[in-house]
């Protein structure tokens, strides 16, 4: 069955429309690249090692989980560390999905993979079809700072260091414009699955 790629910025609702998207495919199931990233940095021992020696024993908690504010932080002001952590995260991630999207292709089952960092890593090659979900500005704004609690300086420092928005949405096959409440995105996955069920077997 076909493979949907999912992308999008930051704090613009990705994880709730695949959830929607899911709920009214049958036969589907999803990736996430930030749950696959806390699950490597929880269990995978080279990737903590690798963690330790990029970013030292912060990077995890005192019971030993991923630190992800304190690894946020340092890695948005400091480039070299960033471009460290994505070589040790990103092909570990891909290898993951791209397994699973290959084993889809041959199942009855849709598989939807949510990658933030889709068309930054080439990863929509992978995909039949790109959906980027994208809000304007002032409302993500309000929910990196507000809602989420980030700082100022890191809320810009995340949005500057993706594609923007204006680009992934004009690269995407649909896009999903989640500006409103959550019944406006929800009403949006039916259409956009109603689309692919029709479409894309």
């Amino acid at each position: 069955m076909p493979v949907l790629g999912v992308t999008g910025g930051p704090a613009c609702g990705k994880s709730s429309f695949v959830a929607a998207l899911v709920a009214l495919i049958p036969k589907s199931e999803s990736f996430s690249a930030d749950a696959a990233v806390s699950q490597l940095a929880e269990q995978d021992t080279a990737v903590r090692a690798e963690l330790h020696r990029l970013l030292g024993r912060e990077s995890f908690t005192p019971e030993g989980r991923y630190n992800r504010p304190f690894v946020r932080e340092r890695v948005f002001a400091d480039p070299s560390l960033r471009a460290g952590l994505d070589a040790v995260f990103h092909p570990r991630v891909r290898a993951l999905w791209s397994v699973r999207a290959a084993q889809a292709r041959q199942s009855e089952h849709w598989f939807v993979a949510e990658i933030p960092l889709l068309y930054e890593t080439g990863g929509e090659v992978l995909c039949d079809r790109v959906a980027t979900v994208a809000c304007s500005p002032e409302v993500q704004w309000h929910r990196l700072t507000m809602v989420r609690g980030l700082t100022d300086l890191i809320a810009s420092q995340i949005r500057v260091a993706q594609t923007s928005l204006q680009e992934k949405s004009s690269r995407a096959d649909h896009l999903i414009w989640n500006d409103f409440p959550f019944p406006c995105l929800q009403r949006q996955a039916g259409l956009c699955a109603a689309w692919l069920l029709r479409t894309c077997i």
